[in-house]
């Protein structure tokens, strides 16, 4: 991953940013003991596929650009699905502060919510592989994805909100 961003002039990644680019390729896995909802302990987000992940897919891709300093603090991107034939995917990833040795581990709670069309995703909010509407914001993973399927066309945004943000 690092490679390929250095050959295509996009710098040096991020540990997160690697991370948000391997789990947004990821195949969801069916058979025993996987074929269930992702973010399980069976599958995590699915298994890593490079094919995917270098497939020449349009992204936007923000790395450490955008800075959510305070809690309420957001970031939106906006724009239109450019491949109807494809899978429409959006992952978050940070670096967490150290958080304490004992209890919960987390400090801060960014929240990925995707709007495509007017109805609102909500990171990490899955039924099988895709994403559903309603649910919950995921309060502890720094990790959070929204996976529509292929055929998923027209107007997107994407709001990244710092719920709280304590280091």
């Amino acid at each position: 991953v690092r490679q390929w961003f250095a050959n295509n002039a996009m710098g040096t990644p991020s540990p997160a940013m690697v991370k948000a680019w391997l789990v947004n390729g990821a195949t969801y896995m069916t058979g025993v003991s996987a074929n269930d909802t992702l973010w399980s302990n069976n599958q995590g987000v699915g298994l890593v596929n490079l094919g995917r992940a270098f497939d020449g897919v349009p992204r936007v891709t923000v790395d450490q650009t955008q800075l959510l300093a305070a809690t309420g603090n957001t970031y939106t991107v906006a724009g239109t699905v450019a491949d109807t034939s494809r899978p429409f995917r959006v992952s978050l990833a940070w670096t967490d502060a150290p958080g304490p040795t004992t209890g919960n581990a987390f400090v801060n709670n960014l929240d990925l919510e995707v709007t495509v069309n007017g109805t609102l995703y909500r990171g990490n909010v899955f039924s099988g592989s895709t994403s559903i509407t309603g649910g919950t914001a995921d309060i502890r993973n720094n990790l959070e994805s929204v996976y529509l399927p292929a055929g998923t066309s027209g107007s997107w945004s994407v709001t990244v909100r710092g719920t709280n943000v304590a280091g």
